[in-house]
């Protein structure tokens, strides 16, 4: 849903078990285009591992946004696996409280704790002169359905 109408307004690194280089990649995009926001968005195991550089960022003073999906688990690795063996295996977790992990360092955290309310929140968070981190429930339980029967969903237009 994220609009990229310009070269480099998105970057993804896709492929080559690139889970967790979406903070260290929003450290590295934010001093080469200081003005526009940089937003990292990653899931709560892609985060967990390299949760540490909030501290690189906030001793540096790079301003970003971390919105972490949270919901658990090793989302795409578990949706694989159901996919391919019905039943998953050693890929959901206990998380820290994301909120207060980032009010540790001195960073702003934010909370979605319903429906509706991330649009405002990020709003709020890219307007923060400091590091901040959203940490936003997802159920990926919805994209099993989608491949269900993948040839039965056809576009409308």
């Amino acid at each position: 849903m994220f609009r990229c109408e310009l070269p480099n307004t998105c970057i993804i690194s896709d492929g080559f078990a690139s889970m967790g280089s979406a903070v260290p990649g929003a450290l590295a995009a934010k001093p080469v285009a200081p003005g526009p926001p940089v937003v990292a968005v990653t899931g709560d195991a892609g985060f967990l591992m390299n949760f540490r550089e909030i501290e690189t960022a906030m001793r540096l003073q790079v301003p970003i946004v971390i919105l972490i999906w949270n919901h658990g688990g090793q989302g795409l690795i578990k949706w694989k696996q159901m996919t391919q063996f019905q039943r998953d295996s050693h890929v959901d977790f206990g998380n820290p409280d994301f909120f207060r992990y980032a009010g540790s360092f001195g960073a702003r955290g934010y909370r979605v704790t319903g429906p509706g309310q991330l649009q405002d929140i990020l709003k709020e968070a890219l307007a923060q002169p400091t590091v901040t981190l959203i940490d936003c429930p997802v159920d990926y339980s919805e994209n099993l359905k989608l491949t269900e029967q993948p040839g039965s969903f056809v576009c409308p237009i």
